[in-house]
């Protein structure tokens, strides 16, 4: 194999050939269907290297020497990812399958320290460990995000609306311990926030669809609007800056959500109307916060006194002409 590597200022590039000093010959199969490595994962100190294997084994050796030092069975299903602990516990690798598990084993004896289980059985793609104590589990199942406490394998949350199809990959955040991203064939990315009780109802951090903006000018404040195939709203601040220090607008990055309105709707909103005016003052009372309007034939008010209350928007039946119809499967493209 040969690497081009640049060389210093005025200098010309250098051609560095590469040549194999080691192959191990992890597995052996039929020659029509050959055994296959799925990945691999190292030890923090480097001292022990894991491949799992299309035989639903993960296999162990020296990435120095290339020598087996053993192997973990277990899986009953294909193996979607491994990787090895923290600096706490450097000695324990971690593996989540196909068969609905996520498991622990002991690289010093070689055996499952742990183990577990969705709720029936379902695939586990990917998982990730963190949290604000280090011990919650987090992993992406069929169009579920799952998690576990560590310290007791007790299954503390499942949530469902975040993604519609199946979740690939899970990562706490490597600063904001607290905070897990998750991303999914749906296309989606949800940022979860894992802090206190984990529910749908506080993560509406994904959206299908950009619906509106909106600014305040008094309070200098710009709300991006968006909204799900469900027919949930989220208003999400834009922060920004005016300036980036030449001259120029810096571009925005997109908080939380600050607002949800859900239980209104059931399709997909296309418009919203909010009583300001072009200065942001409002142009009349009763405290009403919003208005909506969607797939669904419904116009919705929202009372700015409790916005995150489910169910306490104002419906105007009389635009309802017909039964409400799977959003997912039967909504418009104008665009």
């Amino acid at each position: 194999m040969e690497m081009e590597v640049e060389g210093g200022e005025g200098c010309s590039k250098i051609s560095k050939r590469l040549s194999i000093t080691n192959t191990i010959q992890a597995s052996f199969g039929l020659p029509d269907d050959p055994d296959y490595v799925f990945d691999i994962a190292a030890s923090r100190d480097n001292s022990v290297m894991a491949v799992s294997l299309s035989t639903n084994a993960i296999k162990l050796y020296s990435p120095v020497t290339g020598q087996y030092l053993g192997d973990f069975i277990g899986h009953e299903g294909t193996i979607s990812e491994i990787s090895f602990s923290d600096t706490n516990t450097p000695h324990l690798l971690h593996s989540c399958s196909v068969d609905g598990t996520v498991r622990a084993w002991d690289t010093r004896n070689h055996q499952q320290v742990s183990m577990l289980r969705g709720p029936s059985s379902e695939e586990i793609f990917s998982f990730s460990i963190g949290g604000s104590t280090g011990d919650l589990v987090a992993a992406g199942s069929k169009a579920q995000v799952l998690f576990w406490d560590w310290r007791n394998q007790r299954q503390v949350a499942c949530l469902e609306e975040c993604h519609m199809e199946d979740v690939t990959q899970v990562r706490f955040h490597p600063n904001c311990e607290d905070k897990l991203v998750s991303a999914s064939v749906d296309g989606l990315m949800c940022v979860i926030d894992t802090k206190g009780n984990i529910n749908d109802d506080d993560q509406l951090e994904s959206v299908d669809y950009f619906v509106d903006c909106h600014y305040s000018l008094p309070n200098d404040n710009l709300w991006l609007i968006g909204g799900t195939n469900d027919g949930s709203l989220g208003y999400f601040p834009v922060n920004y800056s005016r300036s980036n220090g030449q001259g120029q607008p810096s571009a925005g990055i997109i908080g939380p959500v600050g607002a949800s309105l859900e239980g209104g709707h059931g399709g997909v909103v296309r418009s919203v109307w909010s009583p300001f005016n072009m200065r942001g003052d409002p142009v009349i009372e009763q405290n009403i916060f919003v208005w909506t309007g969607g797939e669904d034939g419904r116009l919705c008010c929202w009372s700015e006194g409790d916005i995150s209350a489910k169910n306490q928007a104002w419906i105007s039946a009389g635009l309802i002409m017909k039964p409400l119809k799977n959003s997912k499967q039967h909504r418009h493209r104008p665009y």
